[in-house]
């Protein structure tokens, strides 16, 4: 018998013109007997919205798919910056991606993170952290594996990356203690995230594609009897984290690329300008490719700054690679 529950929680939200404001982050708690327990999050940055629509689907349809084990659904765990459509908090400014700092929680943000680190994550043992490129970036649609420290490489990854049933899949490595994979991994849960579409936009084919992906995972960590669709066995793998793999911009200027997500370039090879058309005696700057690879991630504002990312780009290697990786 499937069991469902809301296991709601709210945190302090304090704003100039509400002193004692609360803000509800929404979780659904399903459960359908012995089994692992699985989180599903998205909407850590509120203007993420593949996850959140495809989680929300979910909300209302894994009740009656689900055949085993415990799913907690959070489609928008930064419900403030969800309902805001903003990447960071807007009461604090804070990224929810860099709060689990542990006590004292120090606002809004912070005070999310504790209640996760407290209340979800000692219950669970595996989840899928589902991001896109938000308002500044759009990405390739890919499964994406976060090795946090020195963590041990563990076996079921590239499963679970099949699984989700993209064709690409990204491997970043990160050092902060505050981030979601520090505190999964504080606590022994495999984490799978994603980085799905992007641009202040989202499209149908990739909230479906993300709920098919979720579902497969379910389904690979053995909660659903099948996967709505095949696990793809031809998974790309693209470091992400080598240093050539992103290009920054190095002066101010409007970003006009010349190449589209996925096309495939050379190293050197011109990838579009910066340009200026308020300074027209500004000559065009050209920009070109750091490294030969896939266009993985494209900026989609293009008023850019020194610093902004404008572009990342990596060669594809096979997913069985991974391990050499660690």
């Amino acid at each position: 018998m499937v069991r469902v529950s809301r296991e709601d929680f709210s945190v302090a939200a304090a704003t100039n013109d509400s002193a004692y404001r609360r803000v509800t982050v929404p979780v659904l708690r399903i459960e359908a007997g012995p089994g692992p327990a699985v989180a599903l999050i998205a909407g850590v940055h509120g203007d993420e919205w593949e996850g959140q629509a495809a989680i929300l689907d979910l909300w209302r349809q894994l009740p009656g798919m689900l055949q085993h084990g415990t799913v907690y659904l959070l489609p928008a765990v930064n419900a403030e910056a969800s309902l805001a459509g903003t990447r960071l908090s807007p009461s604090d400014g804070g990224n929810l991606n860099r709060a689990f700092l542990g006590a004292p929680a120090r606002g809004y943000t912070e005070s999310v993170a504790a209640a996760l680190e407290a209340r979800l994550l000692p219950r669970i043992q595996a989840m899928v952290d589902v991001h896109s490129g938000g308002a500044s970036l759009c990405y390739l649609p890919s499964s994406v594996i976060t090795r946090y420290g020195n963590d041990a490489y563990d076996e079921r990854l590239p499963a679970l990356a099949r699984a989700f049933g993209f064709p690409d899949c990204v491997f970043f490595r990160g050092n902060e203690a505050g981030s979601m994979p520090a505190a999964a991994s504080r606590h022994g849960v495999l984490r799978l995230s994603a980085e799905i579409g992007g641009g202040r936009q989202t499209r149908g084919a990739l909230v479906d594609g993300c709920r098919d992906g979720l579902l497969g995972c379910l389904a690979e960590l053995g909660l659903l009897p099948a996967s709505p669709v095949p696990a793809n066995r031809d998974v790309r793998l693209y470091d992400l984290d080598a240093p050539a793999a992103t290009l920054r911009a190095g002066e101010p200027g409007v970003f006009v690329p010349g190449v589209e997500l996925g096309q495939v370039v050379t190293a050197d090879q011109p990838i579009g300008r910066l340009i200026e058309p308020a300074r027209p005696d500004i000559p065009a700057r050209p920009l070109y490719a750091p490294q030969a690879g896939t266009v993985v991630c494209l900026r989609a504002i293009a008023r850019s700054d020194d610093g902004d990312c404008l572009l990342q780009v990596a060669p594809a290697l096979p997913l069985d690679s991974l391990a050499s990786k660690y």
